[in-house]
């Protein structure tokens, strides 16, 4: 298996095997939540990460793309003395590639390129209701520190 960040000739096989349907997965979970806007979906090209020198996406390929990490790194809050954070912000793996070890390889590959721009610990959010998911980061190391409540106004 590969891991590296998808070259621009890649990227609408990635939008079309791993992120639409990482996107799909979050709106069938939750969809009041997850309630997808339609152009943006079509829309959607990888720019916002590999377009942007604080963000970045991994793809594992093997030989195609079966999984996806993305996310970026960002300051702490000016009132707290930690460094930086590396964030997270998307992580899916094709299911007949599940439990094959992936999703912990696309971690370790973000994680190491938020180290190497100086993040002190990395975070993420996880739906409460993914039980996979949350064993997943449970093993990895990840601790809950936040709960993250919400109601409609």
């Amino acid at each position: 298996m590969d891991v590296r960040v998808p070259s621009d000739s890649e990227r609408a096989a990635v939008v079309d095997r791993l992120l639409r349907p990482a996107y799909r997965d979050a709106e069938a979970r939750d969809p009041a939540f997850s309630d997808l806007a339609e152009d943006a979906v079509a829309a959607e090209d990888c720019s916002r990460w590999l377009d942007d020198d604080a963000r970045t996406m991994f793809v594992a390929y093997d030989p195609g793309p079966v999984g996806f990490v993305s996310g970026g790194v960002a300051d702490s809050p000016a009132l707290y003395s930690r460094g930086q954070r590396c964030y997270v912000d998307g992580l899916y793996v094709v299911g007949d590639r599940r439990r094959e070890g992936v999703a912990g390889r696309l971690l370790e590959e973000l994680s190491a390129w938020g180290r190497d721009r100086g993040a002190e610990y990395v975070s993420l959010s996880v739906h409460v209701d993914n039980d996979a998911a949350n064993a997943f980061y449970r093993s990895q190391g990840f601790d809950v520190k936040f709960r993250s409540l919400r109601r409609e106004l």
